[in-house]
This record gives structure tokens, C-alpha cells and sequence, in this order.
């Protein structure tokens, strides 16, 4: 009878304890650090820099996160939001282990308790003895009672005897946090951000032009971000605009790859928090496979780290940034987002480089707050396009030229003539091998067919040396090639053309020819 009572209780004991697992299905453990992507800074070469954050409880001083990304070059840095808190260890592995042995942890049941009732809501693996046979049971931990723990499994809900558990194993949360206090106490709760570099976010700039008169223009910048790394929900996101400086071109030691994200990390925290992130986070290295040579791994990552930018000091003129707030895009979408939309001032140029055509540009001054980065750019004229084509880099206060079309309204000639050769004037060597000097006059004629003035500039090679230049040209001679028979040297002339005007460009040079 006594047997029959006892076996009847333990099953009211593990059935009572299978419901109330049942309900609770849906909670989290309280240790689980679970961080949300709040800010992401976006670079052109398909990295991205995230940030990210969570409240989450401590156990002294402990949590477990499952937030393991990719991050590039298998670097993290994790810090504590608070000023006087440290993420002083970062571990990381297949998972915590717990051995109740008395040497690891006590074996007594209460303790055994204890730290399973910390793991609640966890996936766990346990090692148990049952009838002097060790077993292993794996599913996410739901109840601790008095007696028995309760795993929900794949073959259903799996009750363990609380006093015969060995050893319990956190699965699926390979992160280990540890936050010390200033004051030598454990916080009970604290909000940790982390900070990576990873692939799989990129974003493509575009331009619009539209002319509204002779003087102004509206110029457009858009951002098409692609995002195959990860989702983000209610997200800052911030547009790297400008010409980064290259920070390194040979291998970069896993050191100062740390010293790079936290470097960007502090100039996109929030204020207050770039001291955190510099001074009280950890840094943990993992060691990921790559399906490719160690010199071509070494190459991608000099090349991307080659691309960030230097925040601090005078580098951080360099360029710019646009944040766009709050804007949710999953893994796998695009989105186009307009940066800014602004009034600039333009003029019109041409350049001629003989024996090419006149060339016309639009002059666009840059009188925003920005630099403009290059990218792709449509020019309208009257509801009409004008032109598509790269708009390149133009500094803030700077001026860029965008092509447009062959300035047919311009026409242009060139005429060359010997007018003098001095026989055998050079000989490289004692023999009868002779060079004579050559002199050459040419001109250039050029007529302005439009109904403006127009502004050229024009850029003309010659294979020798100028001896007399018109109108103000200014001539550079090419001080690579200066051997006599291979010298070279260019002219350049800016000049203003008038509407219906012709002007005539004359120019002298000598050059050497082998004799016949």
C-alpha cells in the first residue's frame, strides 16, 4: 500500500509539475541577453557597423547571450551603457558548462536548484544518474521543482529527478558575459551594446539635377541601402558620404581591429557613451573558417578595413555622415531613402583635348554642408533629360564637373607644319647613326557657334619640347620621359570664347627624328 501511495504521489507530483510547464511556454529566461540592432552605419564597400542593445538580469555578475554575429575578422566589442560598469570577461564557446561535482559547483540539491532555476526557459543539456546509469536529456528547461526538472524535448515534456542531475550544459546561447562594479559589488541588472563590423549591408548613392535657370539647379541625393545581414526594426541608420582615409594596407593584426571598431564606435554612440566604449569594453576574439587561402583572407581584410574612415581629429572633415531615424528594413529587402534634397548654383565648361572633341560640363558648385560622394547622376533640363553619367567626389565648398554631351556648337581645327630641320644635329653614339631636330609650328581654331560666351579649356599633348606658346598657355613638360628623343610636354589654355567669336591658338615645338 505504502509503495502504491508513493508511486501515485510522484506522479501527481510530475503531473502537477507538466502543467505548470505547459504554461510557461512563452517566458525567457532573465540572464538571456537579448540586444536589438539600434544604429547601423552603412559604408559603400558592403560592410556595416552595428550597434546594438538589451537590458538583461546578472547572475553574479553573469549572462548568456545567443547574439553571436558574423562579425568581420572574428572581433566584438561589448560594453556596459553604465559609467561605472566594466565588461571586464567575454567567453565564448559551444556553451556554459556546469559540473555538480563539489569541486565546480556543490552537489547538495538545494544548490542544484539554485542554478537551475537560473537556467529556466534555456536550452539545456543534462547528465543525470537513474538506476546507477547515466543518461542525457536535452530540451528547454520550463520547471524546477522541489524534486524534479522538466525539459520540453522533441518527443514531448521529459521529467528528471532533481537529486540525480551531474551536469548541465547551456546550449544555443554561445555568449558568456561578466560586469563588475566599481564599488567590487555584482549589479543585479545592467544594459549592454555591442559593437561589430560585418558583410551584407551596402548602400548605392544617386544623384538627380534638375536646372531650374541659367544660375540655379535642384541636386537630389538618394541612398539605396541593401540589407542581407540582418533585420532591422526601428533602426538609426547612418550614410557614410565622402573619401575615407585608408588606414592600412598589409595584414591588420586582430588588435587593431579592435582599435578600428571602437574607433567608429565612439563617433556614432551616443554622447556619453564613446568613454564606455573605449575604456570599459571587452574585446573576444573567435576563430571562424574561410573557404578560401590565408593570403587571400589577409588581402579582403586589408581592403575593407583600407576603406574605414578615420573618426577623430582632422580626419573626421573628411566626410560625412546622413542618419536617417527610425526606418525599419528586414533581412533580404532594399529600400531607397532621400538624403537630402538642395539649391546649388551651376555654369557651364568645355574642354577640347586635340584631336577629340569639344567636350561641354556643367560646373556645380557645392555651397551645401556636405561633401557629395560619387555615384550615378541624371541631369534634367526643361522636364527633358540631359544627361546621365558619374558625378564624382566634390568636397564641401568645392566645385565638380558633370559631362553632358560633344559641344557641337564649337567647332575646332588643327593645323601642324615643319617650318625648320636641323640635319644630324644629334647623335646618341659614335656611329653614323644621326637624329635631326625638328621644329614645328601648329594652330588651333576654334568658333563659338552658340548664342553665349563660352569658357574652354583646352589640354594639348606634344611629343617634344614647346618653345613658343599664345595666349597665355602654360606649358608642363613631363619630367619622366626626358631623353631627348622621347620627351614629351602638355599646354594648357583657358580662354572665353564669345558668342559668333573665332580665335586662333599658336604654338612652337622641337623634337627629335631619327635622320633619313
Amino acid at each position: 500500500m505504502k509503495r502504491t501511495l508513493s508511486r501515485l504521489l510522484i506522479a501527481w507530483l510530475i503531473t502537477a509539475t507538466l502543467q505548470a510547464a505547459a504554461g510557461a511556454q512563452d517566458k525567457e529566461n532573465a540572464y538571456l541577453w537579448k540586444s536589438h540592432v539600434t544604429s547601423v552605419t552603412v559604408f559603400k564597400n558592403g560592410l556595416g557597423f552595428f550597434m546594438r542593445q538589451g537590458d538583461v538580469a546578472l547572475r553574479d555578475g553573469w549572462c548568456v547571450s545567443d547574439a553571436v554575429p558574423p562579425a568581420a575578422f572574428g572581433t566584438l566589442a561589448i560594453f556596459s551603457h553604465k559609467p561605472d560598469e566594466t565588461v571586464d570577461v567575454v567567453g565564448a564557446g559551444p556553451g556554459e558548462i556546469v559540473e555538480f561535482d563539489g569541486k565546480d559547483a556543490p552537489k547538495d540539491t538545494a544548490s542544484k536548484k539554485s542554478r537551475l532555476d537560473s537556467c529556466k526557459f534555456l536550452t539545456v543539456q543534462l547528465t543525470y544518474l537513474r538506476e546507477g546509469k547515466e543518461y542525457t536529456s536535452c530540451g528547454k528547461l520550463v520547471s524546477v521543482g522541489s524534486e524534479y526538472v522538466v525539459l520540453n524535448t522533441e518527443a514531448g515534456s521529459s521529467a528528471v529527478l532533481l537529486e540525480g542531475v551531474k551536469k548541465l550544459q547551456v546550449l544555443d546561447n554561445p555568449l558568456r558575459v561578466h560586469v563588475s562594479c566599481d564599488s567590487g559589488k555584482s549589479p543585479a541588472k545592467t544594459t549592454l551594446g555591442m559593437a561589430y563590423l560585418r558583410k551584407g549591408v551596402t548602400w548605392i548613392p544617386e544623384y538627380t539635377l534638375k536646372l531650374i535657370d541659367d544660375e540655379n539647379a535642384e541636386l537630389t541625393l538618394r541612398g539605396t541601402v541593401v540589407n542581407e545581414a540582418e533585420d532591422l526594426v526601428h533602426c538609426d541608420v547612418n550614410f557614410v558620404v565622402g573619401v575615407p582615409n585608408f588606414l592600412h594596407t598589409e595584414y591588420l593584426a586582430p588588435i587593431a581591429v579592435g582599435q578600428i571598431i571602437r574607433t567608429i564606435g565612439a563617433a556614432v554612440a551616443p554622447p556619453g557613451l564613446s568613454n564606455q566604449m573605449m575604456n570599459r569594453g571587452s574585446i573576444v576574439e573567435e576563430k571562424f573558417s574561410f573557404d578560401k587561402p590565408a593570403d587571400s583572407v589577409g588581402r579582403e581584410i586589408s581592403e575593407a578595413t583600407g576603406n574605414l574612415p578615420q573618426w577623430e581629429g582632422t580626419g573626421a572633415t573628411d566626410y560625412t555622415v546622413y542618419t536617417r531615424k527610425d526606418l525599419t528594413l528586414r533581412r533580404g529587402e532594399k529600400i531607397i531613402v532621400t538624403l537630402f534634397v538642395k539649391r546649388i548654383k551651376y555654369s557651364h565648361s568645355y574642354r577640347w583635348s586635340p584631336p577629340e572633341e569639344v567636350r561641354h560640363f556643367l560646373v556645380l558648385q557645392n555651397n551645401t554642408e556636405s561633401a557629395w560622394t560619387t555615384g550615378p547622376c541624371l541631369a534634367i533640363s526643361d522636364g527633358n533629360a540631359l544627361s546621365e553619367d558619374l558625378l564624382k567626389y566634390v568636397p564641401k565648398g568645392g566645385k565638380g564637373e558633370f559631362p553632358v554631351t560633344t559641344a557641337i556648337n564649337i567647332t575646332h581645327e588643327q593645323k601642324e607644319a615643319e617650318t625648320d630641320r636641323k640635319l644630324k644635329a644629334y647623335s646618341p653614339t659614335s656611329s653614323d647613326y644621326f637624329y635631326d631636330l625638328v621644329t614645328v609650328t601648329g594652330k588651333l581654331e576654334l568658333k563659338n557657334y552658340g548664342e553665349k560666351t563660352a569658357e574652354l579649356t583646352i589640354d594639348f599633348n606634344v611629343k617634344g619640347k614647346p618653345i613658343e606658346v599664345s595666349d597665355d598657355g602654360v606649358v608642363q613638360i613631363d619630367t619622366v620621359n626626358l631623353k631627348l628623343i622621347e620627351r614629351t610636354a602638355a599646354i594648357h589654355w583657358k580662354i572665353k570664347l564669345g558668342a559668333g567669336e573665332t580665335k586662333t591658338l599658336s604654338y612652337t615645338y622641337e623634337r627629335y627624328v631619327p635622320s633619313n
